[in-house]
């Protein structure tokens, strides 16, 4: 069949259309965000400085709708390191000096103080532009009721991994985040503990499981592991010293 200048264009506009709608978050998973934002806090995470220590350095995060500050201080072999994500442009200083070193020499750095920060700050983090938000279901963990909602990226504005794949239980009941799932670097599993509210924003403590036996299984299974105790406990993710300082 001979495609016609006007079928060609046509088809590509269809095409791109198409792939628009496939990336749009759906409106019940939306919805059961939006909810679960304003539960932990709402307009307190654009109008807040964030601070705390995880693990022996201090982390440092400002935010609003038109971009982000991770800063992350601390001692090594005498020196102090700071290092800067500044909306993607990561820097790092020690004492005080631009060391000149790219993001790729020092990924790593780059990986930690972005992944840190963004979980500290969830589920406000999941409005980000690149955020593509799809509702599952409702499943039963430890006899209490969630939204199953799965997350993916776009490529562009999602960092250096777009592939990356996340799922998240807010309670019914209380619409907040108790559970999340991902896989980046390997499949992990975190249950929410120690909830608490500081100025405004609800944050909590994590159980860190990995899979066990299970490991090859998708984290969108982990939910019913974490039921039959089927996962392994890795680690715990904790917050300490959190201040929260209002900026506007």
């Amino acid at each position: 069949m001979r495609i016609t200048s006007k079928l060609f264009y046509a088809i590509i506009i269809l095409f791109i259309f198409n792939s628009a709608i496939a990336q749009t978050s759906d409106a019940k998973a939306q919805q059961v965000v939006d909810k679960a934002i304003e539960v932990h806090g709402g307009v307190h995470f654009q109008q807040s400085k964030v601070s705390f220590n995880f693990r022996g350095k201090l982390h440092t995060v400002n935010q609003d709708d038109e971009g982000y500050v991770y800063d992350r201080t601390f001692k090594e072999d005498g020196d102090e390191i700071r290092d800067v994500l500044d909306n993607g442009v990561f820097k790092r200083f020690i004492n005080g000096d631009d060391s000149g070193k790219t993001k790729r020499q020092l990924s790593r750095a780059f990986e930690d103080v972005n992944a840190v920060s963004y979980f500290a700050m969830l589920p406000y983090k999941l409005n980000d532009k690149a955020v593509i938000k799809t509702y599952v279901g409702e499943v039963e963990i430890k006899g209490e009721d969630y939204h199953k909602i799965k997350v993916t990226f776009e490529g562009a504005g999602s960092g250096d991994s777009p592939d990356n794949v996340f799922y998240y239980w807010f309670n019914k009941a209380t619409g907040f985040m108790d559970y999340l799932a991902y896989d980046k670097g390997g499949n992990r599993f975190r249950a929410a503990y120690n909830q608490r509210v500081i100025n405004g924003i609800r944050f909590a403590d994590y159980v860190n499981y990995a899979g066990g036996d299970f490991k090859s299984k998708s984290i969108a299974t982990y939910d019913e592991l974490y039921n039959q105790g089927k996962l392994k406990e890795l680690s715990r993710i904790d917050l300490e010293d959190i201040k929260v300082t209002k900026i506007r």
